[in-house]
């Protein structure tokens, strides 16, 4: 997962599927289904698998945060899944933005996301971070500063 573009402009969705093989790793491109939401190239993002409930779900991948090609911070949260595997090894993924209510995490980078079970329930945990500050308002106290 990461800019787009990247290596020599080989992907345009800046995601990679990586292989191991006889000693070394191989990355290949993956496309985005039809119906998947634009997933932005993003930088310094959340991610953590979402294990299935039961054997006949997906996995998938929770992704929150980042920065955008634009250097903005993102407070968006995608569910990323695979939607197909072809007789040539490309893959196909899904993706889809959550619409997010209650109190919602400011946009931020270089935070941690995992999930937390316990008692047959799950949670998500969003941890740390950085926020992004104008110039004219960073002090020497503030200007590194870490958010919850």
């Amino acid at each position: 997962f990461g800019q787009k573009g990247w290596p020599k402009r080989s992907c345009p969705t800046g995601v990679f599927n990586v292989r191991h093989k006889q000693g070394e790793l191989k990355l290949r491109p993956v496309s985005f289904c039809n119906d998947s939401c634009y997933l932005p190239p993003l930088r310094c993002p959340a991610v953590t698998q979402l294990a299935p409930e039961n054997p006949c779900e997906k996995e998938q991948y929770l992704i929150h945060g980042g920065k955008t090609p634009n250097n903005e911070l993102s407070d968006h949260l995608y569910i990323m899944s695979l939607e197909s595997r072809g007789s040539n090894k490309k893959v196909t993924l899904q993706c889809e933005e959550k619409e997010l209510v209650g109190e919602i995490p400011e946009a931020r980078y270089g935070h941690t996301i995992n999930m937390v079970y316990s008692h047959g329930k799950r949670a998500c945990v969003l941890f740390g971070g950085r926020s992004y500050m104008p110039p004219g308002q960073r002090t020497t106290e503030n200007w590194n500063s870490m958010i919850d």
